[in-house]
């Protein structure tokens, strides 16, 4: 007769003992509890990485990680910051408790979360403005972003690795004198993004395995999410500045078709329009004299409008055998019979370049040489192109009175002009490099770093 593995279980189980009997079935219940958390957990979590992957403006982001962090481990309060590498501090983004945890939909992505709700929390009582940024050197927050440790405290009033003194750093931001601590770096691709922060009341018991497998979990996708929301900040900055330079641009032509061409032409018709009067009046003399006049206006409003096209496009560019050096020759053309500096062009570029290399080197040379003329006062300007076995070299150096350019760039924010920074984005577009070298009375070097991409054919 056959017994079946059930069968099995039975009759040993029958025959133990009662207490061994009691202790198995107590094991089988842990059992399913915890096969039923695991379940419940995996849900909970598929969950927040859905709603952190729908949410792409940071604040509501980060308040509602802190939130699921709070409800999740059942702490009191929980903060998420954010690194700032330029300053080397935490900024705190949200200050969550357990009260507004509980309140809040926050696995719902539809749901938007209002992150004025938290900022308040963030605001001083006594000063009423927002809570000042924690450097990396101070408190429990500090020490895990400079370790990317995450550190638990399960009595932070009375743990040897930190002072009290280093433990009021956090409780300043928490508004909570902590008992259990725990801390998370927020990682991504191993450099640090911010900080999770979760702490329960003195005697409310410390976290357990699971909160600290939470923890890791939420920091984790956290750390994600802040990236990708960052990015899109960044995008939607790019944008931005895309628009406006945009704009700029055609304020810039519609101004110089405007004082240029336009006032020609107006001229011109005007002129016309007098000749008319003059024949009519039988004055053929002053007809002939008032005609080239017409006549030489028409031409310098042609070579204008030439000029302007030129700039937004150089055919040359764009011609079998033309390239960077015929662009570039044809462009300097029309300054050496002026009054501005002599131009020197020596090239060895012997190889056509991918478009996008020659458009964008063409555009930043064409930005060097305007700053030549409307700032340097210089007698030369030596413009160099030239190829090495992996790079495009091009060099724009003048003799005229340059500039403090580290003073420059520390008032950038608040210049008018974005010639030099108008330069760096271009050069970025082609993974190049632009550096720009001047001191006052000793003339200034633009240098333009660019991969070298041969044409295709």
């Amino acid at each position: 007769m056959s017994v079946s593995p059930d069968n099995l279980s039975f009759a040993a189980s029958a025959a133990e003992p009662s207490g061994t009997r009691a202790d198995l079935e107590r094991l089988q219940r842990r059992n399913r509890q915890l096969e039923e958390q695991i379940q419940a957990l995996t849900m909970v979590l598929q969950g927040v990485a859905n709603t952190l992957s729908a949410e792409l403006d940071l604040p509501p982001l980060l308040r509602r990680i802190t939130l699921v962090a709070v409800r999740l481990t059942g702490a009191q309060v929980g903060a998420a910051y954010v690194l700032d590498a330029a300053s080397n501090t935490l900024a705190p983004y949200a200050v969550e408790t357990a009260d507004q945890a509980a309140g809040s939909n926050i696995f719902t992505p539809l749901i938007p979360l209002d992150p004025a709700q938290s900022a308040q929390f963030l605001l001083d009582e006594d000063t009423g403005e927002l809570r000042p940024r924690l450097p990396l050197t101070d408190g429990v927050a500090g020490y895990v972003a400079r370790t990317g440790e995450l550190t638990l405290l399960p009595n932070a009033q009375d743990d040897p690795r930190f002072s009290g003194e280093q433990v009021a750093h956090d409780t300043a931001i928490l508004r909570m004198r902590p008992g259990a601590l725990m801390t998370a770096p927020m990682m991504f691709k191993s450099a640090l993004t911010g900080v999770l922060q979760v702490a329960r009341a003195p005697g409310a018991g410390a976290f357990d395995v699971w909160s600290l497998d939470l923890m890791r979990s939420l920091a984790a996708q956290g750390a994600v999410a802040v990236t990708n929301a960052q990015l899109y900040r960044r995008v939607r900055r790019e944008r931005d500045r895309i628009i406006q330079a945009q704009e700029d641009e055609r304020k810039r032509l519609q101004r110089e078709l405007h004082d240029g061409p336009a006032q020609k032409l107006a001229q011109i018709v005007m002129t016309l329009e007098y000749s008319l009067q003059l024949t009519d009046a039988g004055e053929p003399q002053t007809v002939r004299a008032e005609l080239e006049h017409a006549h030489e206006m028409a031409n310098e409003a042609m070579h204008e409008i030439r000029n302007q096209l030129f700039d937004l496009r150089p055919l040359a560019l764009d011609a079998e055998n033309g390239g960077l050096v015929a662009a570039l020759k044809s462009f300097i053309q029309r300054f050496q019979k002026g009054p501005g500096p002599e131009f020197i062009l020596n090239a060895d570029y012997p190889e056509r370049l991918s478009h996008n290399i020659e458009v964008t080197a063409f555009a930043i040379i064409q930005e060097a040489v305007s700053n030549v003329l409307k700032h340097a006062g210089a007698a030369h300007c030596w413009i160099e192109v030239r190829e090495t076995e992996d790079k495009l070299i091009a060099t724009v150096r003048d003799d005229g009175q340059g500039f403090d350019s580290d003073r420059v760039r520390e008032e950038y924010p608040s210049r008018g002009s974005w010639g030099m920074l108008s330069m760096s984005e271009r050069a970025g577009l082609i993974e190049a490099e632009v550096s720009v070298a001047s001191k006052p009375d000793r003339g200034t070097v633009v240098t333009l770093t660019a991969p070298r991409q041969p044409r295709a054919s």
